[in-house]
């Protein structure tokens, strides 16, 4: 049944006949030859009359004797159809159709007729898909060691409309050949069966039955996510280094596979010329322990580089979730993990994991436990362990109970699936707090070897010189080289953050309210070195190095032009073809950003407040003149260190940063810390950042289809700019450099024709959904 399902699930052309190789493996039921006699007297040819009932299946009862059909014959006749491309799959993952359809496919377009489906998959891999064991993809059809079932699609998401707001990835359609004698067949062939019964026998709910006891839907372990991370997630580069690990670390399993196909040499040899799709089908050959040890092996070596901000989710066919959990996964610096888009797992898999090691029917484990939950309170080891799980942390449970005893971490290993040599690492309890789909821990401090830094410095300064444990001038030295550094640093990020932010058009970006500091560094720069030389200011120089002076004064000179620009706001007044499609159709979600430059669209008491406090920042920083602490601390002599006024240049530098951080001119992540409903369908989320500050996010929020980026997926927040009073802040997330993102630089790809129309088509409640998901469907760092 699955092989029929395959085949049935492919694209074929106009010429296109069962092959006698495959008719000839099929072995029908006595009722299944009844009814190819049936269809025979129908005018239905034999070779067609025999494909159809493998099609088919069942009906009535079986069509296909499934027990004399030799399987892996069948398989062989449709995988040498896959080969000589007969029959056709599209490969979906990666970048390959999506580039294609932006330079082929017309922007409303969402469904191909046959012709234009040939032309478009013509020179294209065989698409990558497994049902049960078997593989499709370029080397035809190969049998997998693990049962996966994600299913041939005649589809594809391969379009982003011209309208800015809308982040979803619109799908395009495949034909198949419906004028092929199979097909035109088929039709006349199921009027037989209906003429029988118009309601088949429950064979095909039977059959599915067994399939669903095989590979348990229901886990929260399930295989098929793997499918789309290795698709969309792994550069070519990375898939043929985990393509190399694999064909040296399964004891000679990948390798078997490849030399069945001819591949032969050692691994480096035989990736050398794979494509990506070759590559992908052969990977998925092995076991989903195999693939998610290789990754996460690769992640640690850092073969796969994924900075520790960043989190890989599928972008292009990131709406696929399987099983009854909607099981997706995603690919961070600590490896690979499975979450669920239906509910909060990571509870419910802490509990599983401490049951596991300490298994409550033994008594050794027993005692064991209930010494480790001594101080908890219940009156049975059961209730104390609940209210221990519940009371505390996640870190400090992992911390507590799964180091308590070395066969607990080596069962963690096992159970959680974890790299070899992961309980030697030092980053152990943030790996297993990952895995289990827990937040990683809140490692956004962007200021976080500044104020290190700081604290030792200050510490130095009130010892001051002479007493017993006064440091060295030489010593002192040493702290402050670190500390400019970090300083120069933590206010070249800041100044460029807060230009970025206010006054960019985010609305109309490619990637709206995502700060690529590698990229839009150099263009805020650019931006206030303009508006430096506007006012006639020859001083003052910005670009690639700034030093401290220019740094200081940067808030004050950013302070500026936001005034000037505010003095002239119709001007930057926002094209009406620029406004969402949603604009003027409803009065439920508001737009705010009628100006191209954000700060325009503040409320009048948070512009008043932005203004002041940029020139206060640059006030409190050049009054002090902490721009030449630098040479005087660093290079004066023994004499010049005068550690009253060290201590007045850190207490003013203190105080800048400070209000830096309060007005979110920095890059501090926000993350949730409590979520609470209520009845009536109300909503706070409470995030926190990494100094203790929170926020209160309220829903439903009239301002939720604007692409602010997904309070789940940590945030920064700008808690200056106030859009609407008294909670909407601007908020932001950030993307680092990485090849990943590098493979995805110019995603979404947008023609700028007009799509308004075949947009809006598209349906009331398909814009309800895309619209709302305000996170986006694009690369995403958190």
């Amino acid at each position: 049944m699955i092989l029929s399902e395959i085949l049935e699930s492919c694209l074929i052309a106009r010429d296109y006949k069962p092959p006698t190789h495959l008719n000839n493996q099929i072995k029908l039921t006595e009722y299944g030859h009844e009814k190819m006699h049936a269809f025979a007297r129908r005018k239905i040819p034999v070779p067609e009359a025999r494909a159809i009932c493998f099609l088919e299946f069942s009906w009535f009862d079986l069509l296909v004797d499934h027990k004399s059909t030799d399987a892996r014959l069948v398989q062989e006749a449709i995988s040498k159809q896959i080969i000589d491309r007969s029959i056709y799959y599209p490969f979906i993952f990666g970048r390959e159709l999506y580039d294609r359809a932006y330079e082929k496919i017309e922007p409303d377009k969402r469904e191909l007729d046959l012709s234009d489906t040939l032309a478009f998959l013509e020179g294209t891999p065989q698409g990558v898909f497994q049902m049960h064991e078997y593989v499709t993809g370029p080397y035809g059809l190969l049998n997998s060691k693990e049962l996966r079932f994600y299913h041939p699609q005649r589809y594809a998401n391969l379009l982003h409309c011209s309208d800015a707001s809308c982040h979803v990835i619109h799908p395009v359609h495949f034909s198949t050949a419906s004028e092929a004698p199979i097909n035109k067949h088929r039709v006349e062939a199921g009027r037989v069966l209906q003429k029988e019964s118009e309601i088949p026998s429950a064979w095909a709910s039977f059959l599915s039955d067994v399939y669903t006891g095989l590979v348990h839907p229901a886990r929260d372990n399930i295989s098929e996510p793997i499918i789309p991370l290795l698709g969309d997630c792994l550069t070519d580069a990375e898939i043929r280094a985990l393509t190399g690990w694999l064909l040296d670390h399964t004891k000679g399993a990948l390798r078997e596979v490849c030399h069945s196909l001819g591949l032969r040499g050692n691994a480096s040899e035989i990736v050398g010329g794979l494509i990506r799709a070759e590559m992908m089908q052969l990977c998925l050959t092995m076991s989903d322990r195999d693939i998610i040890q290789g990754i996460d092996t690769l992640v640690h070596r850092e073969e796969i580089r994924v900075p520790r901000s960043e989190i890989r989710r599928p972008p292009i066919n990131g709406d696929s979730a399987f099983g009854t959990f909607r099981m997706s996964a995603e690919l961070g610096a600590h490896g690979v993990r499975t979450r669920s888009a239906r509910m909060a797992l990571a509870p419910l898999r802490l509990r599983s994991l401490i049951e596991d090691m300490y298994r409550l029917s033994d008594v050794g484990d027993r005692e064991e436990l209930e010494w480790q939950l001594r101080d908890a309170t219940g009156d049975t080891l059961e209730a104390r362990l609940e209210n221990y799980l519940l009371s505390q942390s996640p870190t400090s449970v992992v911390r507590s109970l799964v180091l308590a005893r070395k066969s607990n971490a080596v069962a963690a290993c096992e159970i959680l699936r974890l790299r070899e040599g992961a309980t030697d690492d030092k980053n152990f309890i943030p790996l297993i707090l990952w895995k289990l789909g827990f937040a990683s821990p809140n490692e956004g401090d962007p200021h976080s070897d500044f104020w290190r830094l700081h604290e030792e410095m200050e510490k130095m300064a009130r010892l001051g010189p002479g007493r017993p444990l006064s440091p060295s001038v030489e010593e002192f030295r040493g702290v402050a080289a670190n500390y400019f550094v970090a300083l120069e640093s933590a206010l070249d990020d800041a100044v460029a953050f807060t230009i970025w932010a206010l006054s960019h058009d985010h609305v109309t970006d490619r990637r709206p309210f995502v700060f690529e500091p590698d990229r839009q560094r150099a263009d805020s720069y650019a931006w206030l070195q303009a508006a430096v030389a506007e006012s006639g200011d020859r001083e003052l120089k910005y670009g690639e190095l700034n030093n401290l002076y220019p740094l200081f004064r940067g808030f004050q000179c950013l302070g500026s032009e936001l005034q000037r620009l505010a003095a002239e706001r119709d001007s930057h007044k926002r094209s009406p073809e620029d406004f969402p499609d949603w604009v003027g159709q409803q009065s439920l979600q508001r737009f705010p950003f009628e100006h191209t430059v954000p700060f325009l669209d503040l409320t009048d008491d948070s512009r008043e407040m932005i203004l002041r406090n940029l020139h206060e920042i640059s006030r409190m920083l050049v009054s002090e003149r902490a721009y030449e602490a630098r040479n005087t601390w660093l290079h004066g002599g023994r004499k010049d260190l005068d550690f009253g006024k060290v201590r007045t240049t850190l207490s003013a530098i203190r105080d800048a940063v400070e209000l830096i951080e309060d007005c979110g001119f920095v890059r501090t992540i926000f993350a949730t810390a409590a979520h609470q409903t209520d009845g009536y369908g109300r909503s706070v989320t409470t995030l926190r950042n990494t100094r203790d500050v929170t926020l209160e996010v309220h829903e439903p929020s009239p301002f939720s289809w604007l692409g602010l980026p997904h309070l789940g997926k940590g945030v920064h927040v700008m808690t200056a700019a106030c859009f609407s009073a008294p909670t909407n802040f601007l908020r932001f997330s950030s993307e680092v450099s990485s090849p990943f993102t590098a493979m995805w630089s110019d995603y979404p790809r947008r023609k700028p024709q007009s799509q308004r129309v075949g947009h809006a088509l598209d349906g009331a409640a398909s814009t309800s959904r895309d619209q709302g998901d305000s996170g986006g469907s694009v690369p995403t760092i958190s």
